[in-house]
């Protein structure tokens, strides 16, 4: 089970900034939320343990749960289907035609081989000599199994299906425990996982048995306690979820170097990786995060989709691609297991902006506009978009009937109910051809202010003259020490000998004010008062004119 909060925070916090100096993190940006299409299915099964495992072919979906497998068609629907008569179950693989999917059963020590049609077990492959098998990885009739138990120790051995009976042999030495597994092209990698420094051994696969190629150094990448591996089907880029350095690193599997990372910056624990449109998008999974999923594009680093399921952690190696949809197993804080589908991710990307004056006043409505449209710039044409208005204290309704136009504009109006910040977010749900987007902007509300100046039409040299006038913020008298700023100018035959700025004026608690200037030569004064507002009314200013003899 996971360290306690505190103490696994103490540990990331203490890694050495290695990573970031030898390798410059992808840059990631701003990403859109989930869809109002996306599913979140109960599985029916109360689940207490700290991993799960799903495999994603045939058009359906199979989840282990400790003693059965869940199965569920590609819309996260149950079909009814389950295998049981298992004995806790742990990770699953499934063959290049979906038609046989294999499950390692750690409390019965055996590989269990399923006819996906069917849903019958065909066979049973006895691993009794190698106890607790825990992990999986699948290459054309060639299945590795990782064993070990909690207390150790554990392997590796390859099995041959084409064979009537498999016969185990041994790959590598010991490890402390079942340790993580992932095939593809000519490469097996076996992770150390739960340890600090998790070494990957890299094997060369493409003659039949597994010879050592290398080792990515755990301790030379700052990698500890290794969750999950994903390999693009060359077998040449190799993607880990690691609870540290913190975020998701690429390596070459032919120089073991590491060759760029996904999500620089703590935000969860990095915990399952899948890829998808051929290796093109990588699927990130963390826990004790702000998001659970994160998609981003393998070649750029770019965060192209984020989106998080407050109420239920993700589980390890609980990511998997379906199409242009990602699955993930999540478990609730009610410990239900829980299959999320997050529909449309893989799809191409839209675009969406949105603008808005920074400022408003209440009461006074509020044109906010913006533009759907492809990533080249073309217009998707006509689109429906979902729009919340969000207040200051966090209340949200929807505005109805926004619409884009052919070329992708849209635009509304609305009254916000009250001060204080106005967030619209608005957001497009995506199509059969690009992936959702959603884009935000906040406007400022403020109360309008009001101010007058009155006084004397004439004045005499050398005689005090008063100015005195009201200043109110949304009707009422603004905050307690508020001040004024008064400037005098003085023009004699239309010409100003310039601008002299005034004492400052205090403004009463009523709001009225008052002040006195004694005039030293003939002309005509004019004065200027300014209030610059507060953080709930704007500003306002007031004029008056004295013709001085």
């Amino acid at each position: 089970m996971r360290q306690p909060l505190v103490r696994r925070l103490a540990a990331h916090c203490g890694v050495t900034g290695l990573i970031t100096a030898l390798i410059t993190g992808l840059l990631t940006v701003a990403a859109p939320v989930a869809s109002a299409a996306d599913t979140t299915t109960d599985l029916g099964v109360t689940f207490d343990s700290y991993t799960a495992d799903l495999a994603v072919g045939g058009g359906r979906v199979f989840v282990a749960a400790d003693d059965r497998i869940i199965v569920t068609d590609t819309g996260g629907h149950l079909t009814g289907g389950v295998v049981t008569g298992l004995s806790g179950v742990r990770e699953l693989a499934m063959n290049a035609d979906d038609t046989r999917l294999y499950a390692a059963l750690t409390d019965s020590n055996e590989v269990a081989e399923i006819d996906t049609a069917s849903l019958a077990v065909t066979r049973r492959i006895d691993l009794s000599a190698h106890p607790c098998p825990s992990t999986l990885a699948l290459l054309g009739e060639r299945l590795w199994v990782g064993h070990g138990c909690d207390n150790g120790p554990g392997g590796v051995v390859g099995l041959d299906l084409s064979a009537a009976t498999p016969a185990p042999v041994a790959v590598g030495g010991e490890h402390p425990r079942a340790p993580v597994l992932v095939a593809a092209g000519d490469t097996l990698v076996v992770g150390r996982n739960s340890l600090h420094h998790a070494d990957l051994l890299v094997y060369d696969v493409g003659g039949g048995a597994p010879e050592p190629r290398g080792t990515i150094d755990g301790e030379e990448w700052s990698m500890d306690y290794l969750r999950d591996l994903a390999l693009t089907s060359d077998g040449t880029t190799l993607f880990s979820a690691a609870d540290t350095p913190g975020h998701f690193t690429r390596y070459d599997t032919r120089t073991l170097a590491a060759t760029g990372t996904y999500g620089d910056g703590w935000d969860g624990y990095p915990s399952a990786v899948a890829l998808g449109s051929g290796g093109a998008y990588v699927a990130a999974g963390r826990q004790w995060g702000s998001t659970d999923l994160t998609l981003y594009d393998a070649a750029t680093g770019a965060a192209m989709f984020a989106a998080d399921q407050p109420d239920a952690e993700l589980l390890p190696d609980g990511v998997a691609f379906s199409g242009p949809d990602v699955f993930v197993l999540l478990r609730s804080s009610a410990d239900r297991l829980l299959l999320w589908r997050v529909t449309g991710v893989a799809l191409p990307a839209s675009n969406l902006t949105v603008t808005a004056p920074a400022r408003a006043y209440a009461g006074s409505p509020v044109t906010v506009e913006g533009r759907l449209t492809r990533t080249d710039g073309k217009a998707l044409g006509l689109k429906p978009l979902a729009v919340t208005r969000r207040l200051i204290h966090g209340t949200k309704e929807p505005i109805a009937g926004v619409t884009t136009q052919k070329n992708g504009t849209f635009t509304f109006e609305d009254t916000p109910p009250d001060i204080g910040e106005v967030t619209y977010l608005v957001f497009w749900d995506g199509d059969d051809h690009y992936r959702r987007s959603s884009a935000s902007v906040t406007v400022t509300v403020r109360h309008s202010s009001t101010l007058t100046m009155d006084g004397s039409q004439s004045g005499v040299v050398g005689t005090a003259m008063e100015l005195t006038g009201v200043l109110t913020a949304g009707g009422k008298p603004p905050s307690p020490g508020a001040t004024l700023t008064v400037q005098r100018s003085v023009y004699v035959d239309n010409v100003s000998d310039g601008s002299v700025k005034l004492p400052p004026v205090n403004v009463n608690a009523d709001g009225t004010y008052t002040f006195t200037d004694t005039p030293a030569i003939a002309g005509r004064y004019s004065y200027l008062a300014r209030w610059s507002g507060e953080a709930t009314a704007g500003p306002a200013k007031a004029t008056h004119q004295i013709m001085v003899e």
